[in-house]
């Protein structure tokens, strides 16, 4: 299936325009506002080796599943990143989950995209249960608005788990902040533990994070425990990230290297992405620039 691209006109008589490959498991590569590039465009050789980078989906499962409980795969030939994924030391050959990896079914219009990726569908003749290692089904709509981009995702799968995006924002200044209400515990290194004094956070409850530090951590939101606004202040731009979910059972993660080009702000519908207590889940996420 050939690119979709979504069209709409923002409030502020700006073209607005999103990209999407439903072949490479709808990745949104590109996300303008006018001239303004969002996505990270330097990240797409992690895309073309392994699938990670630009506009990359989560789900059903997040970041790595334990090498005693991989699927086999018979034939790893048909997927190509799976030896270049194994030549870094990676046992997982699907990280996040089978989403980002899969073709979906999709239909589009001029402002919007719906799209469903079941266990039952096939890739290169694999039922994508196989290489899941479960049963599942996945939808995925987007809709251009003048106000942003709106993203609905749910899962109903046979265990545990969860959706959500890993989209890599640029940062045109190689630095930025991130603005957000949070709840005064976090999860670093797999661990909750209480926020860590000197990052200020006080009774408003209001995180400033400096992208001059790195940050691999989950969050979750303050005063809403259903949903959060995340503002990404990257000083050329700003965009703010607002997300939704039925119960209290999501976070979001702050993923950041040092000296990246990028950031990622990944809502989910989990508390703990690693170890995710729902087998029925969603999201809905709202990106917006100003």
């Amino acid at each position: 299936m050939d690119p979709i691209i979504l069209t709409s006109t923002s409030s502020d008589g700006e073209q607005l325009q999103a990209t999407f490959l439903p072949d490479m498991g709808m990745n949104m590569i590109s996300f303008k506002k006018g001239s303004l590039e969002v996505i990270d465009q330097s990240t797409k050789p992690l895309f073309e080796e392994r699938f990670a980078g630009l506009g990359a989906l989560i789900g059903p499962h997040f970041h790595r599943r334990n090498a005693n409980i991989l699927p086999k795969i018979a034939d790893e030939s048909l997927f190509p990143h799976i030896a270049r994924v194994k030549a870094k030391g990676v046992a997982d050959p699907f990280s996040h989950g089978i989403a980002r990896y899969a073709p979906w079914k999709a239909i589009a219009t001029e402002n919007t995209v719906r799209a469903t990726l079941t266990g039952k569908d096939q890739w290169h003749e694999v039922p994508l249960s196989a290489i899941e290692g479960q049963n599942f089904t996945m939808h995925f709509t987007a809709v251009l608005t003048p106000k942003g981009l709106m993203l609905d995702l749910d899962v109903v799968s046979d265990t545990d788990s969860l959706v959500g995006i890993h989209y890599y924002y640029h940062l045109p200044e190689g630095t930025g902040k991130v603005i957000s209400g949070v709840q005064s515990e976090y999860i670093a290194d797999g661990i909750k533990q209480p926020l860590p004094a000197g990052w200020g956070v006080g009774t408003d409850h209001l995180l400033t994070f400096d992208l001059a530090n790195e940050a691999d951590y989950t969050f979750f939101p303050s005063p809403n425990p259903r949903g959060g606004s995340i503002i990404l202040d990257a000083g050329t731009y700003k965009l703010e990230t607002s997300y939704t979910c039925s119960s209290s059972e999501n976070s979001w993660q702050l993923y950041h290297p040092k000296g990246a080009s990028f950031v990622c702000i990944e809502p989910l519908s989990s508390q703990d992405p690693r170890h995710p207590n729902l087998s029925v889940s969603s999201i809905r996420i709202e990106l917006s620039v100003k």
